[in-house]
């Protein structure tokens, strides 16, 4: 098997058998026979051969018998006439589509493309019209009458924009007069440009703002002319008017205006002689609309803060509430003895009666008698009644009911600092150091006074105990003076408990008069201070078992505590300078320290933040 088919993979590739292939393909039946029978004779098994041979040898013998005759050309020449007509149709169609499409179609086609460029031309140049780019649109049209010069929608376009150009022109005018106040003529040319052009640009919308600002002005104007008239609620409403309209129109002016007015309205009613106290909540609603425009202008805020007090105290006053209504009516006539035409001092009198009378009925002679004296010190035309009561009074008040005064020493003047048997030894001033702290220290390398800032920096050493003792004495002495110096505050036994007593001073007619109980609380109360302003005394109390910072009203009229402690202590109050901070020392950390707190008891603070003890703080003022 393996024979047979290496046998036929080599005839086939012979060259031989190839060749004859060839020969066979292209009728050389001999020379094919002459190459298969050498082939059979080395390949005699192939039957391939075999076939081709035979094949060929027939081809051959068939080739022979046949008789070729004499070919005769037959010429169709129908089909070629055919032919020949169809080409020269052919030729002549085309000819003639030729001829349709260079002198018909093609211009045809020309000037279809021509129409549709000026179209589009048109197009684009009412486009930018119509956009507002007047010179975008210029050069379209001008591109249009260059296709067609007697193209009538390009001249309509080049005057309908010059006609643009001039409106144009007009509404800039109109808006350079409308910016410059011109608000007259503004009106005129943008009216024009309305007339010429309906509906061009905002010309609507700048007319009905300059009849809008026509109007503003017309109300200012009036409300200007309302002022100068005397008309103040008018003007007040003419310029509200104004802001519910347009709160910008102008509004410095009107802002200036509505306080002056509202001010000025508020004082008529306040001053109005007589006076109507019914009216008053309306002039407090002025200065309130006044202080809206400024907040921090002082005359309005004071007219309103008397307004206040004012209302408060009679208020106080109609319910029987005299200490407070005293207390109120006060603050008013200390800053404005005549306030109201004289209804605040005729009220303020009949207040201190009032409170003298109850008082008096609680057995409380001292206060009776001092509500009752300030009655009959009022500048008033009649204080009879005063003055009865207090000379009722002045009998019963005898020296038994008198507190006992305590060792606290009376008012002296500042003593001149003592010799000391070192001459060199020179005590500084302690007035001198206005705005800082004196205060006594147990420093183990240097005990004796200091001195530091508010805020505990800047420690300074002044000298040893006895020589700045004198000094120091003193300047706690002048804090017990109220600041106009005709009031002393010190400690006295009450029914044998020590309180807050005040001294008072001489009188032209009955001469020293007893002193004044300031405080009666359950638990001691010593170590007054007088605030710099007068309006408080601050003093250390036991009245919760601890001692603590309080503050009372020179009148008695408030009293509160500062701090409340459990255990711990505070002591030795002293004002700062401004009347805002309180400084004074506790042992709240187990060795005592120098702290400072505001006047309403809070933000306390250690300023001395040292292991050894330090105590006696004074504020020096």
């Amino acid at each position: 098997m393996a024979a047979t088919i290496g046998s036929r993979s080599s005839v086939i590739e012979d060259p031989q058998y190839r060749q004859a292939a060839s020969y066979l393909h292209s009728g050389q039946w001999d020379q094919a026979i002459r190459l298969l029978e050498d082939l059979r004779s080395h390949h005699p098994d192939d039957k391939r051969i075999e076939r081709m041979l035979e094949d060929a040898r027939f081809k051959a013998n068939l080739e022979g018998q046949t008789t070729i005759k004499e070919k005769r050309w037959i010429v169709p020449w129908r089909p070629i006439a055919m032919r020949v007509l169809i080409l020269l149709t052919a030729v002549l169609v085309i000819g003639l589509g030729f001829g349709i499409m260079r002198f018909r179609v093609l211009p045809m086609i020309a000037s279809i493309q021509e129409e549709y460029r000026r179209d589009q031309l048109l197009s684009a140049a009412k486009s930018f019209l119509a956009g507002g780019d007047l010179d975008a649109a210029q050069e379209k049209f001008q591109a249009l009458l260059t296709l067609e010069p007697e193209n009538t929608d390009a001249l309509a376009g080049l005057e309908e924009i010059d006609r643009q150009r001039d409106l144009f022109q007009r509404y800039n005018e109109a808006v350079a007069a409308e910016n410059a106040g011109q608000s007259e003529l503004a009106m005129a040319l943008f009216n024009d440009l309305q007339l010429m052009a309906p509906g061009y640009r905002d010309v609507n919308n700048h007319i009905l703002g300059l009849r809008h600002k026509e109007e503003l002005t017309a109300l200012f104007n009036r409300a200007s002319t309302l002022r100068a008239l005397g008309m103040e609620s008018d003007a007040i409403e003419t310029l509200l008017q104004i802001q519910s309209l347009d709160v910008n129109y102008r509004r410095a002016e009107v802002d200036d205006l509505l306080f002056a007015l509202n001010l000025k309205q508020g004082q008529r009613i306040v001053t109005q002689t007589p006076p109507v106290v019914a009216e008053l909540p309306i002039a407090l609603e002025h200065f309130n609309n006044a202080l809206q425009k400024k907040p921090n202008d002082a005359t309005a805020l004071i007219e309103a803060r008397l307004v206040v007090n004012f209302l408060d105290g009679k208020e106080a006053f109609d319910r029987g509430y005299w200490s407070e209504a005293v207390y109120r009516l006060r603050t008013v006539y200390q800053e404005r003895p005549n306030y109201l035409s004289g209804a605040l001092i005729n009220l303020f009198y009949q207040a201190l009666l009032a409170a003298g009378d109850l008082h008096q009925a609680n057995n409380n002679l001292l206060d009776a008698y001092e509500m009752y004296r300030q009655a009959v010190d009022l500048p008033l035309i009649d204080t009879v009644s005063a003055q009865g009561k207090l000379n009722a009074l002045i009998p019963i008040l005898t020296p038994t009911p008198t507190p006992t005064l305590t060792p606290t020493p009376a008012p002296t003047a500042t003593p001149a600092p003592s010799a000391t048997p070192t001459p060199t030894a020179t005590p500084r001033p302690l007035i001198g150091f206005r705005n800082r702290i004196v205060f006594k220290s147990d420093n183990p390398d240097q005990p004796g006074f200091w001195a530091m800032n508010p805020d505990g920096t800047n420690r300074e050493f002044l000298g040893d105990f006895k020589l700045y003792e004198p000094q120091f004495d003193a300047l706690r002495e002048s804090e017990r003076f109220s600041p106009d110096k005709r009031y002393r505050v010190y400690t006295a036994d009450v029914d044998k408990n020590p309180q807050i007593m005040m001294e008072l001073p001489i009188d032209p007619k009955w001469g020293q008069l007893p002193p004044k109980v300031v405080t009666r609380l359950t638990g001691m109360a010593y170590d007054p201070v007088w605030s710099p302003d007068g309006s408080w005394i601050a003093f250390a109390t036991q009245e919760n078992t601890s001692d603590d910072i309080w503050v009372v009203r020179p009148d008695s009229s408030e009293v509160k505590a500062l701090i409340n402690n459990d255990w711990e202590w505070d002591k030795h109050p002293s004002w700062s300078p401004d009347g805002s901070r309180i400084a004074f020392f506790s042992n709240r950390f187990g060795v005592t320290q120098i702290f400072v707190m505001n006047s309403e008891g809070q933000d306390v603070r250690n300023i001395s933040n040292v292991p050894w003890p330090e105590y006696d703080p004074i504020w020096v003022k």
